[in-house]
């Protein structure tokens, strides 16, 4: 009985490892092909997607150098406008300083020009008041005859006028109201001095 008890034990062993290589022999053959159509399914997708992360990857590459150059491009601009820029500002700041330096001589030219006609108007106003000194002190003989011919011409004329004629008594002219020749501008001292 034990050693058809062990026999037994045997005989299922062999079974068992005869089943388990055939298995294993069965699922090689049957998995086999799924695995390595599998393995080239996602090879080919990583390929795939290999090479289009490549390709954008380039574009983002190609894109940051144009970006880049652009960039330097527009710096040279910048830096070509920024040069022009300072160029024009040193010649305007030169200019201003020659026109600056001009109007200082002018205003300098100007102020000893005032000064000269300062001086020459207050020497010209110390000669006007010495001569109205002198004059006041000494009045010239022909002015008293001058003023005396003036007051009898006025005089003339007036009497003239009162009669009904204008102008001195000898020059004889055209009739007239009273009124209209005092009220008209060849009255009195528009025509007697001139008369005179």
């Amino acid at each position: 009985m034990e050693i058809l008890l062990v026999v037994t034990t045997l005989a299922v062993g062999v079974a068992v490892l005869y089943v388990t290589a055939t298995f294993r022999t069965r699922t090689r053959q049957n998995t086999a092909p799924l695995i390595d159509g599998a393995v080239k399914n996602i090879s080919g997708q990583l390929e795939t997607t290999t090479g289009e992360l490549k390709r954008q990857l380039q574009l983002m590459a190609d894109e940051l150098q144009r970006d880049r150059e652009d960039t330097r491009l527009e710096e040279r601009k910048i830096q070509g406008r920024l040069d022009h820029a300072d160029s024009r500002l040193s010649s305007l700041a030169s200019q201003l300083m020659v026109e600056l330096e001009t109007i200082r001589r002018l205003g300098e030219h100007i102020g000893a020009g005032q000064d000269q006609l300062s001086g020459d108007l207050q020497q010209l106003n110390h000669q006007v008041a010495q001569i109205s000194e002198a004059t006041r002190q000494f009045p010239p003989a022909h002015a008293d005859e001058e003023t005396a011919a003036a007051e009898t011409a006025t005089a003339e004329t007036a009497t003239a006028q009162a009669n009904g004629r204008e102008g001195p008594a000898d020059v004889p002219g055209p009739a007239r109201p009273a009124d209209a020749a005092l009220d008209s501008p060849s009255g009195p001292v528009a025509a007697g001095p001139g008369l005179g």
